[in-house]
């Protein structure tokens, strides 16, 4: 049975492992980034590391407003590690963690739904893109 976090983005039910998937914490204070896009909602200070925190909800969604965020409107963030490096997902609703039934393709159940794993690589590969990144 695998073990790990069941959230929702949006409509869609996500799953990230727990090897990925390492703390669950309110939304720290936030550094903005100058130039970054809307989707990069700032930085913050997760034990004594500088990590890039990632609005994750639909581009187009009604959810995600135009103007800066406060940290209180964004909820919990879920800190996960991929290839080496940390970052903070948020605008995420966390509906269950611990362990559950596998599914196909890497997916678990989740009170009879599936919950598809979560591409954090796609997250990940676009904070490394466009002319705000280093």
């Amino acid at each position: 049975m695998p073990g790990g976090v069941v959230f929702r983005v949006g409509a869609e039910l996500c799953f990230l492992p727990a090897h990925i998937a390492s703390k669950l914490l309110p939304v720290p204070r936030l550094a903005r980034v100058p130039g970054a896009p809307p989707e990069l909602v700032g930085l913050a200070l997760v034990e004594s590391e500088t990590i890039a925190v990632v609005d994750v909800r639909p581009p187009l969604s009604m959810s995600r407003p135009a103007v800066p965020v406060r940290t209180s409107d964004l909820g919990a963030m879920l800190v996960c590690t991929y290839l080496g490096e940390r970052v903070g997902l948020v605008g995420i609703e966390v509906v269950a963690t611990g362990n559950f039934e596998a599914a196909p393709a890497e997916a678990v159940v989740w009170r009879g739904e599936q919950a598809h794993p979560f591409d954090l690589g796609a997250v990940i590969t676009s904070l490394r893109e466009g002319r705000w990144a280093v």
